[in-house]
């Protein structure tokens, strides 16, 4: 950060100066980030584009901002690794024949199903859906539709499914300004081609199974978008997060400030810690010592010069830490007997910066973002901060269970098209997707102090 020497100065006496400047270098446009009133539809190639956001580049911005914080991106991260669990596995259902509830689950290794599972890399794949849904609120999966062979019989069915990154992906409105197509493409900032832009049918997800029956009866539309979104008031196109309600509150600017402003602390008031004083003596006794003449010049300044540098080096560096210079003093007598006069004198530079300034409004921030991201900071592993806390391992515990409770509507959310697919391919509706949980609990109930469940059962 390049502040310059008369900011820097003005900033000795007054610290919030810098704090401002701190904020202008790392460009906090976090108020104006959301600001999307009267937004209209972009044309573009023969299509009309629903922006999302003002310069219809926010998922952009928005990963931008996540990598300047570290606190936000692992938030990020850590909410869609609770949800994904231990990962899916393809099972078949077994129920009770008179109650027609769920006994047992028996994992699927092989037939039509499972080949069709291994192929598509499901377990890959949703972490890609909830890493989109964690990040940005809304995941993009394409159906591809294809022949398949059924009792020696051709037919067409959903022969895989692929995941269409968030940032990339924007909806196609019709005329209406109703969603109609998925538009794929890396280069909306850069005017992109008719080619460069990946056109796919988007599904109506409240009646997918009889909509994507429909298209395929008529031949139509073999690459189908469905899509995925948590619910979010008041947005027509595009959900939104809660948590990028801290990039609203400033609460992200004055985080993303503090490293600044501490980086700016350490380079420009702590650049000199000692002053030393030296005697005129004490080079007169060195030159005796060493022979050199008083029109010696070149020689009296080789002296003074590696005089200095052997004092800097011993008075600085952790390497020197508790080490000691030692000098002469020389005795001056006078009227009322003899005085000590020092050769050398070393002072340090008194400072008032201990290295722990600006600490607790970082871990308020930390806090607080953490709590709008729903992530209590001690399943993380650390809490930042000076007055951190360690809970007990059974509070943890307990806490996380409540987190993988709160985390299942995002497994859901990410498993939405397995129903449809298995219709559509006429698979037994007892093949399921689960996804297994990681329970961990005490010693005297699992020996490793983990138990595993299968959760999330999508009928």
């Amino acid at each position: 950060m390049n502040i310059p020497e008369e900011e820097m100065v003005s900033w000795v006496g007054d610290k919030i100066a810098l704090y401002k400047t701190a904020c202008v270098v790392l460009g906090n446009d976090t108020l104006t980030l959301f600001d999307e009133k009267d937004l209209q539809p972009i044309p573009m190639q023969g299509f009309r584009v629903a922006p999302w956001g003002v310069d219809n580049a926010l998922p952009q911005r928005v990963m931008a901002k996540i990598d300047a914080a570290e606190i936000v991106g692992t938030n990020a991260n850590f909410n869609w690794k609770v949800a994904y669990g231990l990962g899916p596995k393809l099972v078949e259902v077994i129920r009770d024949p008179e109650t027609n509830r769920v006994k047992d689950f028996k994992e699927v290794i092989e037939g039509e199903a499972y080949d069709w599972y291994m192929r598509n890399n499901v377990p890959l794949l949703l972490q890609e859906i909830m890493t989109d849904l964690s990040y940005f609120g809304n995941a993009f999966p394409l159906l591809i539709a294809g022949p398949k062979e059924e009792g020696g019989k051709k037919r067409v069915g959903i022969r895989s499914i692929v995941h269409r990154e968030a940032m990339f992906s924007r909806w196609g409105l019709t005329k209406k300004d109703l969603i109609s197509r998925h538009l794929y493409c890396a280069k909306w900032d850069d005017s992109p081609t008719k080619e460069e832009i990946q056109d796919s049918y988007v599904i109506d997800e409240y009646n997918a199974v009889a909509d994507i029956s429909n298209r395929l009866l008529l031949g139509k539309d073999t690459r189908m978008c469905f899509p995925i979104y948590i619910t979010s008031p008041g947005r027509p196109y595009y959900s939104y997060p809660n948590w990028w309600s801290i990039f609203r509150s400033g609460w992200y600017d004055q985080l993303t400030s503090i490293p600044a402003l501490k980086k700016a602390i350490l380079k420009h008031n702590l650049g000199v810690r000692h002053i030393i004083y030296i005697a005129d003596e004490y080079f007169k006794e060195k030159e005796e010592l060493l022979k050199i003449g008083k029109d010696d010049h070149k020689g009296r300044k080789e002296l003074y010069d590696e005089v200095v540098k052997q004092l800097c080096e011993q008075v600085t560096g952790e390497e020197n830490a508790g080490k000691a210079v030692v000098s002469k003093m020389k005795m001056i007598p006078n009227g009322n007997g003899a005085s000590f006069e020092k050769l050398m004198t070393v002072d340090t530079i008194k400072n008032d910066i201990s290295g722990g300034e600006y600490l607790t409004d970082y871990e308020t921030g930390a806090n607080i973002i953490s709590y709008a991201m729903d992530v209590h900071p001690s399943l993380i592993g650390a809490t930042p901060g000076k007055n951190s806390n360690s809970l007990s391992g059974s509070n943890i515990r307990e806490i996380f269970i409540m987190k993988q409770s709160l985390s299942k509507p995002m497994a859901y959310l990410a498993l939405q098209w397995w129903p449809v697919v298995r219709t559509i391919n006429g698979w037994d509706r007892n093949l399921e997707i689960v996804i297994q949980d990681s329970l961990f609990t005490t010693l005297d109930q699992s020996k490793s102090g983990e138990v595993k469940t299968a959760n999330n059962v999508t009928q």
